[in-house]
């Protein structure tokens, strides 16, 4: 089970579900959020998720092979929303890196990044 507490985001490894949020500003078709979650001790993102930004709110959702995969320990996480998104490789959207936008927004990094935890399960997984 996936919970979101206040912005403290815990996640059981190898569990699947989601988190619901709400968007900050306006969004039209074609906006993108990206999901990250950082690790500190190597400065390394070791989880992305880009989903549509197009709702008033943002749902990230989760598969087992998301996390089943990382060590449990606290990461920090953040969201990215790109506005007018720019790709790479225009002709290959779903798999092409973002690498600008009209309007670039960070949820939380001007702030402080939140905690998002992988717990360990009991079952060998």
């Amino acid at each position: 089970m996936i919970r979101l507490i206040q912005r403290r985001l815990i996640i059981p490894r190898g569990d699947t579900g989601s988190f619901t949020i709400p968007v900050r500003g306006t969004v039209e078709e074609g906006d993108i959020a990206i999901f990250s979650i950082y690790d500190t001790l190597t400065h390394t993102t070791v989880l992305e998720k880009r989903v549509p930004a197009t709702e008033e709110t943002l749902t990230i959702p989760f598969i087992h092979e998301d996390t089943v995969e990382l060590e449990p320990k606290k990461y920090l996480w953040d969201i990215k929303i790109y506005r007018g998104p720019v790709y790479e490789d225009e002709n290959d959207k779903e798999h092409s890196r973002i690498i600008n936008g009209t309007e670039i927004d960070s949820y939380y990094a001007a702030f402080s990044l939140p905690v998002c935890e992988i717990r360990e399960v009991a079952q060998n997984v």
